[in-house]
């Protein structure tokens, strides 16, 4: 394979994996927010909101204590897809040189 071969491939796993690490980051979104209702009436509930609204991903992780484990798997998703993209980047460069 040459380089440019290697650099599509990559490049085309990488964005499959970040979609699927987003369709994932849904499902778990949809799945486990519904914990944060232990926090309704209560004066932290200003502050898991303010939370959700900046960074929604590492809230629902914290305050979600059911989708922990589900993080981990967030995680390697997304790190496959990074490193892919990234290998298809460097064999893009490697082919143009």
């Amino acid at each position: 394979m040459s380089h440019i071969d290697l650099a599509v491939l990559f490049l085309l796993l990488g964005i499959l994996f970040i979609t699927l690490t987003v369709l994932f980051q849904m499902y778990v979104a949809i799945s486990e927010s519904y914990t944060i209702d232990r926090y309704k009436n209560t004066p932290k509930m200003l502050w898991v909101a303010v939370s959700l609204f900046f960074t929604f991903s590492l809230s629902v992780y914290y305050f979600c204590p059911n989708s922990r484990k589900k993080g981990i798997v967030f995680f390697i998703l997304g790190a496959i897809g990074v490193g892919c993209y990234g290998a298809g980047m460097y064999f893009k460069h490697l082919a143009q040189a």
